[in-house]
């Protein structure tokens, strides 16, 4: 573990400009800098850095932080790497807690660690020089080829695709890349097993490679290192081939070989975690807030290429929650782009409850005629992706959609109720009221356009979405009235303001007049305050300070601390001190309305009062006839 001492350093002294600005053009604007925010797509600038707090915040998304968060959500580093990285780079010396022995193991686990890292780009290095070199290799370019993809390519998409993803070959031959570790390949024999580059031989000592004859592409996590492979099979090679390469024929099985292998699990690899291409995918899927999902290793690797960078796969699995978790943390937005047969719409269904807890909005797109994305840009470019994505429906129509095309003549009037009923539930399920509505609109449509004319069929329909709605139903508060309302939200507005000035400066918590000015105010802002009064330090870490604070003033807050309002100190105290005045003169207004409202409400009851009392006095000179 990190020492807590090495920890607070990091976040006093790291520089937050330099590192945001590495990765964002910043430009000065008062006592922050300010640019296009990395974490969704924007034309206006609105992401502000301030250094002083070491802070950033952006207006339009409200993403906020220190540099390690900031390097933790851009970059995908874990909290200890990005420490890490800013004490290199502030030549700030790391101390690790625990006794020596701990320390001691720590430091291996590390070292044993960043092994199966080197044997990964050891692997995808030899990989690469095989593609370009072995004469058996041309089985690979061919499929290249054949999928569009140029070798050749010096610059643009397609040549950061075939880069990024670390295009290569895995060589023909039992023991190709075993050699070439024992041989003292840049790696050991045992961090390349313990990745599963090689595989221990079932009778005899040695190992035997995992992958053999097939094209590469290359598993990166998102701290941009190698932790496994995804392999596609290729057509084998002729004997004459093999003899001219000077290479032994490994015989067959019979049975033809998988599609695609992937690494098994390790240390560093995770198949229900791991997404392919979100580390090369990242910054595209921020910049245009949305994923795309598609299924297989080349159709990500062909719309790369194609300029379509936001573009992702699972590996080897379904969608799974953890998956669309590490999703989510770059845009709430996905799109899964499937293939259009039976296994790409199973996927489709599977993926709705991983979506859903991961707080995903997806869409689903289908490609004309049945076509694999990779299939589709190829064809059409990337304005036919495009036009596929922005014709997605909602993943709730879609399953929708799926229920009631099984709806047909041949159907049961039992049949029909039982679909439409389980449209309902998918309804029900829905937590987002306008989507929702929308959900309920379009299934609406779809039950009226039966033309079964089966009213079993219609009457169920419209019973479950009353069931539904009266489920749902929940008593409203009485709502203040208006002018009331109006009044509390301007005090609240003119409270924000003051605590605003004194997030700018602090140090005016030290000014008497200030000091008693301020006791007028209450509630979250008053809480705010008491924050600072006990510790006005708190306002240079803000991570500190937001903690103490009641969430509902969290983004405004934020705000302050990233891109502080006034300049001067003389600046703020004015403001500060005329709002002050402005909350008196509201507070005075609201007590005459209130003792108004109450000698009112007073003269109402005496009116009722007495004349309840003439009435007795009527009824009972009536009975004594007086």
């Amino acid at each position: 573990m990190i020492a807590d001492e090495t920890i607070d350093r990091v976040k006093r002294e790291a520089r937050i400009v330099a590192i945001v600005g590495e990765r964002v053009k910043l430009t000065q604007r008062g006592r922050a800098h300010i640019g296009l925010c990395p974490f969704h797509k924007e034309k206006t600038p609105s992401f502000n850095v301030n250094e002083e707090r070491g802070f950033y915040h952006c207006f339009g998304c409200n993403a906020s932080g220190d540099a390690i968060k900031f390097l933790r959500e851009l970059d995908g580093l874990s909290f200890v790497d990005a420490v890490r990285y800013i004490a290199e780079r502030q030549g700030i010396e790391v101390v690790e807690t625990g006794s020596d022995r701990e320390i001691r193991e720590q430091a291996e686990a590390r070292k044993r660690r960043e092994e199966l890292y080197v044997a990964g780009e050891a692997a995808a290095a030899f990989f690469e020089r095989e593609l370009r070199h072995n004469p058996l290799a041309g089985y690979a370019v061919k499929e290249l080829e054949r999928r569009g993809m140029d070798l050749s390519a010096k610059d643009g998409p397609m040549a950061d695709a075939i880069r990024g993803f670390r295009l290569g070959y895995a060589p023909y031959g039992w023991d190709r890349f075993a050699t070439y570790v024992r041989e003292g390949g840049a790696t050991s024999v045992r961090a390349a097993e313990a990745v599963g580059l090689l595989v221990p031989r079932k009778s005899g000592p040695g190992h035997y490679d995992r992958f053999r004859h097939r094209l590469m592409f290359a598993i990166v996590d998102l701290d941009g290192k190698i932790v496994g492979f995804s392999g596609r099979t290729l057509d084998e090679p002729t004997e004459e081939e093999l003899r001219r390469a000077g290479v032994a024929s490994m015989g067959g099985s019979g049975d033809p070989p998988a599609k695609y292998l992937n690494s098994p699990e390790s240390p560093v690899y995770k198949k229900r975690e791991a997404v392919f291409g979100l580390y090369q995918a990242r910054s595209a899927v921020r910049r245009e807030d949305r994923t795309i999902v598609v299924e297989g290793n080349f159709d990500v690797v062909s719309l790369h290429a194609r300029g379509i960078a936001n573009v992702v796969a699972p590996l080897g699995t379904a969608f799974t929650e953890e998956q669309a978790r590490q999703l989510r943390r770059y845009s709430q937005n996905v799109t899964l782009f499937f293939d259009a047969d039976s296994a790409g719409k199973r996927a489709v269904v599977s993926a709705q409850e991983p979506c859903k807890a991961a707080g995903l909005v997806a869409s689903v797109a289908t490609a004309p005629a049945g076509k694999d994305p990779d299939e589709l840009v190829r064809a059409g470019g990337p304005e036919a992706i495009a036009n596929a994505v922005r014709a997605g429906r909602a993943l709730e129509t879609y399953l929708l959609d799926a229920v009631f095309d099984r709806c047909t003549d041949s159907n049961s009037p039992q049949h029909l109720a039982s679909l439409v009923n389980s449209a309902a539930k998918l309804i029900e399920g829905i937590e987002d009221p306008a989507a929702r509505a929308v959900a309920e609109r379009h299934a609406n449509q779809r039950a009226a356009s039966l033309t079964h004319g089966d009213a079993v069929t219609l009457r169920a329909w419209s019973a479950v979405l009353l069931r539904a709605e009266q489920g749902r139903a929940e008593p409203q508060p009485l709502a203040a009235p208006p002018e009331r309302a109006r009044s509390r939200a301007r005090r609240r507005d003119i409270a924000l303001e003051i605590l605003g000035a004194l997030l700018d400066f602090p140090s005016l918590l030290d000014d008497p007049d200030v000091f008693d000015s301020a006791t007028i105010l209450d509630g979250e802002a008053a809480i705010a305050i008491a924050a600072l009064r006990q510790n006005p330090a708190l306002a240079a870490s803000p991570e500190h300070l937001l903690a103490k604070l009641p969430g509902s003033i969290h983004p405004f807050a934020a705000a302050r601390l990233a891109a502080p309002r006034h300049q001067t100190v003389t600046d703020a105290k004015a403001e500060l001190l005329g709002n002050v005045e402005k909350l008196k003169r509201l507070e005075l207004s609201r007590h005459k309305s209130e003792v108004i409202e109450e000698l009112s409400r007073s003269s109402g009851d005496f009116d009722r009062e007495m004349a309840l009392l003439g009435e007795q006095a009527r009824r009972v000179r009536e009975r004594h006839g007086l």
